[in-house]
């Protein structure tokens, strides 16, 4: 009869009659991962729409220098393109927010994989 193994998680060692432990320790260290990919996610969105908003500034800015060279038709062209309005900038939040969303909604899908796929490994084994 083979010797039951260990498994070694966060640097303990489990041993097979700690089974329950070792099932707990698994679907919590999956759910801490993906808390923290979620977090680093909204921070990256955060980040993002800083940097959109900032090159925005930036564009309005050069806009404003091309208008006072009174160069009416390439500031005109430049500002069709840069110049949105409250609502087009309302809607593109709401959409970077859905995407977002879709985002962590595919990662829970991912998590909840990961822990049905462990369980479903823990029972084929009889553990």
């Amino acid at each position: 009869m083979a010797k039951p193994v260990g498994v070694r998680i966060n640097g303990k060692e489990f041993g097979s009659e700690e089974t329950p432990m070792i099932n707990h320790a698994l679907i919590e260290e999956i759910n801490t991962a993906y808390r923290q990919l979620s977090a680093a996610t909204e921070n990256l969105a955060s980040a993002d729409r800083e940097l959109a908003e900032h090159v925005r500034r930036v564009r309005l800015e050069n806009a404003e220098a091309i208008l006072e060279a009174k160069n009416e038709r390439t500031a005109s062209l430049y500002l069709d393109g840069l110049l949105d309005t409250e609502e087009h900038r309302r809607l593109e939040d709401i959409q970077a927010r859905a995407e977002l969303n879709l985002q962590h909604a595919k990662r829970e899908v991912d998590r909840l994989h990961l822990v049905v796929r462990l369980l479903g490994t823990l029972a084929r084994e009889g553990i």
